[in-house]
């Protein structure tokens, strides 16, 4: 028989006992999955309130975004807003998982429990309406809502702050003229957030940052039953006016500047007051 050398049985056996491949190296997410932003509400030239927004990454799976929205006692006499904002998203799957929506505004309270599944998510609401805009409201109420049901996601529908990273994570800025539209579910119903932009320019008046480029962007909700616009929407107001903003046209997509007509008040402008990145 003849043998076979041990040269060769050593390099055949090589690559039985060679050093395993390292595992490849996680992709970089974004920035802004880590994050806090500041804002300023501005009113007919004063301070009317402030809105403070942090995501955090949970896991190798998920980021916790948290909202608050705070009108100053100043304007409470004249007309209320508050509210608080939190959603749990799958940024590997870009998914909802849960979200919480409790908020006044003027005369009308809204509390709204997602609970996403498969294809379908359970909204629990809980609506008020208040005899004045102001604060303290009155112990009478005009009326009071309860409601429990299961609305359908088919399609990638999701709340308002998991829509808003969602349209972040694309890792692209949308051209001039170029029209978005996102489904989302504001108050526990199908609508389409359509977002259309308007320009893009180089700024040097944008809040926080002073000097930098921007895109100009007009949001208004769809109803997708009828294909009428409804009241519009952003992660802090409801109104009946379309809303505008500022989005800085980089990586970080970070709104500066959103600008809308309320209910009583007029416009208010929400502006960049700080961010930062951990």
């Amino acid at each position: 028989m003849r043998k076979i050398s041990p040269l060769l049985l050593l390099l055949a056996a090589a690559p039985l006992f060679a050093a395993p491949k390292p595992p490849p190296a996680p992709a970089k997410l974004p920035n802004f999955f880590n994050e806090t932003m500041n804002f300023r509400i501005i009113w007919k030239g004063i301070p009317a309130g402030d809105v403070t927004m942090r995501t955090r990454t949970d896991g190798d799976k998920f980021i916790n975004i948290n909202a608050r929205v705070n009108s100053l006692a100043a304007v409470h006499g004249i007309y209320y807003v508050q509210g608080v904002f939190a959603s749990k998203w799958n940024h590997v799957t870009r998914t909802p998982v849960i979200a919480y929506e409790e908020a006044y505004q003027g005369d009308a309270y809204q509390r709204r429990k997602f609970r996403f599944g498969a294809g379908k998510v359970n909204v629990d609401k809980n609506e008020k309406k208040f005899q004045e805009h102001s604060y303290p409201h009155s112990d009478t109420l005009k009326g009071e809502w309860k409601e429990n049901y299961d609305v359908s996601t088919k399609g990638g529908y999701q709340d308002l702050m998991g829509a808003f990273y969602q349209v972040r994570s694309t890792g692209r800025i949308p051209n001039v003229g170029e029209v978005l539209k996102v489904p989302v579910l504001p108050a526990g119903a199908r609508r389409s957030l359509i977002l259309k932009v308007l320009g893009r320019e180089k700024r040097n008046d944008v809040p926080f940052f002073g000097s930098r480029e921007i895109i100009h962007v007009k949001s208004a909700l769809v109803d997708d039953a009828n294909n009428k616009t409804q009241s519009g929407s952003n992660m802090f107001f409801n109104t009946q006016s379309q809303i505008e903003m500022w989005i800085t046209a980089d990586a970080d997509f970070v709104p500066v500047k959103i600008w809308t007509e309320v209910p009583y008040l007029g416009t208010a402008f929400i502006l960049l007051e700080n961010y930062s990145q951990p």
